[in-house]
């Protein structure tokens, strides 16, 4: 665990008793808990959202090779990109050009 051996957690809980009291450790410990076990969750969803994310891309139509591309539409007063733009493309333009703004 962290390269932390029995007698170095040990020290570490006599040391967490001495500065927190026997009366708040138990608080602290139970709000540690709390807090190490939503950053878990949130690791696990992310895991997910980021394992899951070529599913999203499978249902997506892909044009066929030798259909005309169509022509880019500019979103909301910005201006169109090049005729090859992916959609991630478009999105991190747009996202820059919302940074230039502010």
């Amino acid at each position: 665990m962290f390269g932390i051996g029995p007698e170095e957690l040990m020290l570490v809980a006599l040391l967490a008793l001495l500065v927190l009291g026997p009366e708040r450790l138990p608080q602290v410990m139970r709000d540690l808990g709390r807090v190490v076990g939503d950053l878990r969750r949130t690791s696990d969803e992310l895991r997910s959202e980021f394992l899951n994310a070529d599913k999203y891309l499978d249902r997506v139509p892909l044009p066929a090779p030798d259909a005309p591309k169509p022509a880019p539409v500019a979103a909301e007063g910005m201006p169109a990109g090049p005729p090859d733009e992916t959609p991630f493309d478009r999105e991190m333009r747009e996202a820059r050009e919302r940074l230039r703004e502010t």
